[in-house]
């Protein structure tokens, strides 16, 4: 006799309550899967207590959902192909929202069967995620919503630094493997993101509050269904999924850091929207500056570059107030299933102040093979920042009938950051101290739209049609940044820099857009023994970039006509906007504009099998056509533009091996190979200043995409409930890899090349497990741990090693180790639940050296987190919750040839929160 074990025992325990003084029905809801290739079964015919009403059956997704009165019940699973499963002892309180997802066996597999399940309303999402884990064709992670609301994180990119292999690096960019962010991927909703960074390929995580989030998947081996554009991870995000019962839940939180809260604080006057996150306008280019044509002496006369100096605002200094608030974030979750139709939303918001002292030093060598020594010294870099995160969800689903749905998604974020920035030190640049004031807003969102369908055909022996059509826009404006620098004279004083970029007024924008149609018609299959699933698939990526940026400088004609020390708004005040004092000009340059186009059109074929009840097969490849096109021009000049181009055409395989050792135990075999290409940015000449005193940044417009040959391999071992031990063994064979590279030219520019090749191999070590097998007193502990260690090295082109400082390194970006432990202690008699994390990430290669400038590191860094969370009433309708992050306060630190570059540190930080909700 085999015994199918569930898939979950239940999922999501909603609240009970009375309705007009009667009792609510409860709801039964799941999805039925095939026990060998884990794909939802459509039509599958649902018996309650053996009746079946009309139209009871699972609809195109496999899914199926029944309102039921309060009583135990069972549910009978019938269909064609398969042998029959019941569930018994289906307890139905009312309010209740019960999970009954179970598998089914296909006849052919087996001659006997007997199928019997309990099911009880118990809160099992992140049971219900190993559950998908463990049938899934690809090696995988998961994070729950539900384990996202036990955590201490506020968006996905906190979220994932639990994962097994997954780091965060600064700014919100995830590193899956040890590898950087250029080779792994975003997907929202089965749709890419583009990016909100004109320098970076992929969208910051952090850009997306963790109350818009229902579950993260990361994709660690690839299947020809999937864009062939990664290596590392697919990171793969849902929005809030449609509840079983109504539900509506508001919270808010306070926050405290110790290092900003009620402390000095400075900013300075912005719009009247800038709370919020919105610019209202009043920092564009003054209307009164001609958009078709540079600001110039040839142009306009003296007098007219004073009066244009004029329009702008006169707003160049930190503003300091004695203390600052503390942070606040709120956020709504609601919606429901009434009958054919569901709808569910999500609105967050969040404040939050954040003050960053810095140290940071550059360096150069002195002479060939001298020492290195401090060429530009910063000790006192004081960074004040507001930053406001806005995010928004609607969705909504219709079933036509059982056989055919229709899906809306769109998801709206936003944040931005508005910045005021204090700097003094050395700068052998400009030969002396110098220091520095600059204001600054940057402004980032993302809006995706899409509609999908999917299609079941049971006349045409069960063929499934699934489409999708996705929109997705992301952008960045960066109105208007101000910086005055200032050189330190022989008495002390600080007077006007009358060079480089002080006195400048910078803007920038791009928008980024993909378009993103997408079309899947699949066919299960039973031969006997054998039994399954073809696919055949199209998906485009129509991906174009405007980017635009503006540069214009007060230039000091005679140093004699101003007192060079004054205050800055008094030094660029109206009086001293005049002929032969302060005049106007524009330093844009002939790379300040670019237009890029990405067109991808990929097509796959595949098949997912099983053989026997052990083993099972998914195969098939996968062809991209890419086409990359970058052009640069001058905004103001007519004339040739330049153009890079990047045309390829690759086959893309794969093979997953999957061999059940037991009911419970799986292991994974797979191959693949992939691509990562350049990015816009890094094709294009056009290069960009960071920070005083940091690179400039220069495309390549030479560069290749990379090949990557993929090899996993992975026992897991599933042991119930929320229980797993799991190891796995992965390499990764680079070919022409980009890397990042630093050359020490005056201005210290840092650009991009392919490498010779690249090998990157690691193990990942996991456990889940409940310490109560090991005494009864640890009952109420959890444990979980997980470890990966990555080896990886670059082979270096014979050409560039005359450039390159270090012959033999590791990936830019690449953590040897990486180590989570969370520890969970549960006392339901308490109403009460806490969490103790502990994350640590070691050292990484972040800057590579040349011509004799050593390579760039950030050094291990350990963080310390604790949340705690408490039911102020027995229906957990309201709780509280308290966290504290970063308890160590831990210091960042970059360093070069064992000295120190770059540190800072950004406090503890202490949050309170309060949950409730209505029904």
């Amino acid at each position: 006799m085999l015994r199918i074990h569930h898939l979950s025992s239940a999922v999501l325990f909603l609240f009970s309550f009375n309705l007009w003084g009667q009792t609510q029905k409860g709801t039964v809801s799941g999805t039925v899967f095939d026990a060998q290739t884990s794909r939802p079964i459509v039509g599958v015919k649902i018996y309650v207590n053996g009746q079946t009403g009309d139209g009871l059956a699972t609809g195109t997704d496999g899914t199926y959902r029944v309102e039921l009165s309060p009583g135990k019940y069972s549910l009978k699973f019938t269909s064609e192909q398969y042998l029959d499963v019941t569930l018994t002892e289906v307890n139905i309180k009312g309010g209740d929202a019960v999970d009954g997802s179970t598998l089914m066996t296909s006849k052919g597999m087996t001659t006997t069967v007997e199928v019997s399940e309990s099911v009880s309303a118990v809160t099992a999402t992140a049971e219900a995620m190993l559950s998908e884990r463990k049938l899934a064709a690809q090696v995988s992670d998961s994070i729950s919503n539900e384990e996202m609301k036990k955590s201490t994180a506020s968006d996905a990119a906190r979220a994932l630094e639990k994962v097994t292999g997954v780091s965060v690096v600064e700014g919100g960019y995830v590193y899956v493997r040890g590898l950087g962010e250029r080779y792994s991927a975003t997907m929202l909703n089965n749709a890419m993101v583009p990016t909100t960074e004109a320098e970076r390929r992929v969208v910051p995580l952090d850009l997306f509050p963790a109350a818009m989030i229902d579950n993260i998947r990361i994709l660690k081996t690839y299947t020809p269904d999937l864009p062939g554009e990664f290596s590392g991870g697919l990171v793969q995000m849902t929005t809030v999924e449609f509840p079983a019962q109504k539900t509506f839940q508001v919270s808010m939180t306070m926050g405290f850091n110790d290092r900003t809260t009620f402390q000095r604080f400075a900013s300075y006057p912005g719009g009247s929207l800038d709370q919020f996150g919105f610019d209202d306008g009043s920092r564009a280019i003054p209307s009164a500056i001609p958009t078709s044509r540079r600001v110039s002496i040839g142009s306009d006369s003296r007098q007219q570059l004073a009066d244009y100096a004029k329009a702008f605002s006169n707003n160049w200094q930190p503003v300091y107030s004695d203390s600052v608030r503390p942070s606040q974030s709120y956020s709504v979750v609601g919606g429901g299933t009434f009958g054919r139709f569901g709808v569910v939303g999500a609105l967050t918001f969040t404040n939050k102040p954040q003050f960053q002292q810095e140290q940071q030093t550059y360096y150069r060598r002195l002479g060939l093979g001298g020492t290195i020594a401090p060429y530009s010294d910063y000790p006192d870099f004081r960074q004040y920042d507001q930053l406001a995160r806005l995010g928004g969800v609607l969705n909504a689903a219709f079933r036509i009938t059982n056989n055919h749905k229709l899906l809306f998604r769109n998801t709206l974020t936003r944040d931005s950051d508005k910045e005021a920035r204090e700097f003094s030190g050395t700068d052998n640049n400009q030969g002396g101290v110098i220091s520095s004031e600059r204001l600054r807003w940057v402004e980032r969102r993302l809006f995706s739209t899409g509609v999908e369908g999917d299609h079941a055909m049971p006349k045409l022996r069960d063929l499934l049609l699934k489409w999708q059509l996705t929109f997705s826009q992301s952008g960045r404006d960066e109105p208007d940044l101000r910086e005055v620098l200032r050189a330190q004279q022989p008495d002390g004083r600080f007077a006007f820099l009358n060079s480089g970029g002080s006195g400048q007024r910078f803007f920038d924008q791009f928008t980024d857009k993909i378009y993103e149609p997408q079309a899947e018609v699949s066919q299960p299959f039973f031969k006997g023994k054998l039994s399954g699933i073809w696919k055949v698939g199209f998906r485009a990526t129509l991906r174009n970039r405007d980017f635009d940026a503006r540069r214009f400088r007060f230039q000091l004609q005679n140093p004699q006509q101003v007192n060079v020390y004054a205050d800055s708004n008094e030094l660029f005040g109206t009086a001293n906007l005049r002929p032969g004092a302060f005049e106007l000009r524009e330093e844009s340059r002939g790379t300040d504009r670019y237009t890029a186009d990405m067109k991808i059109y990929g097509g796959y074929g595949m098949v997912d099998f099983g053989i026997g009840p052990r083993w099972r097969f998914v195969t098939g490849v996968r062809v991209e056509d890419a086409d990359i096109s970058v052009v640069t021009r001058d905004p103001f000049q007519p004339g040739t533009p330049y153009i890079a181009n990047l045309v390829n055409r690759d086959p893309l395989p794969s093979f997953n091996a999957i061999y059940a050792l037991t009911a419970r135990q799986n292991l994974r075999f797979t191959y693949s190979q992939t691509v990562s290409r350049p990015d816009f940015r890094e094709l294009s000449p056009f290069e960009f200043t960071n920070v005083q005193g940091g690179f400039n940044v220069a495309g390549n417009p030479n560069l290749k995409r990379a090949k990557i040959n993929n090899f996993d391999a992975r026992w897991e071992w599933f042991q119930g409930g929320n229980q797993l031990l799991a190891a796995s063994f992965f390499v990764k064979d680079f070919t022409d890899p980009i890397e990042s590279t630093v050359q020490p030219t005056t201005d210290l520019r840092s650009s991009f090349l392919n490498a010779k090749g690249a090998v990157n191999r690691g193990v990942e070590l996991e456990m889940r497990k409940g310490l109560g097998s090991l005494h009864s007193r640890l009952r109420d502990l959890n444990l979980q741990a997980n470890f990966t260690f990555v080896d990886s090295q670059v082979s270096i082109r014979p050409e560039d090693q005359g450039i390159l400082t270090s012959l033999s390194r590791p990936l830019a970006g690449q953590s040897r180790y990486i180590y989570n432990v969370i520890t969970e202690w549960t006392k339901p008699k308490l109403r009460s639940q806490a969490r103790f994390y502990v994350n640590s990430v070691s050292r990484r290669l972040s800057d590579v050296g040349a011509i004799g400038l050593p390579d760039i590191y950030q050094e291990r860094n350990v963080f310390l987190d604790f949340v705690y969370q408490y039911a102020l009433v027995e229906s957990g309708r309201a709780s509280i919750r308290f966290n504290a992050e970063n308890l160590g306060d831990n210091r960042y630190r970059w360093t070069q040839a064992g000295l120190p570059t770059r540190q800072y540190q950004t406090g503890r930080t202490y949050t309170v929160g309060l949950t409730y909700s209505i029904f």
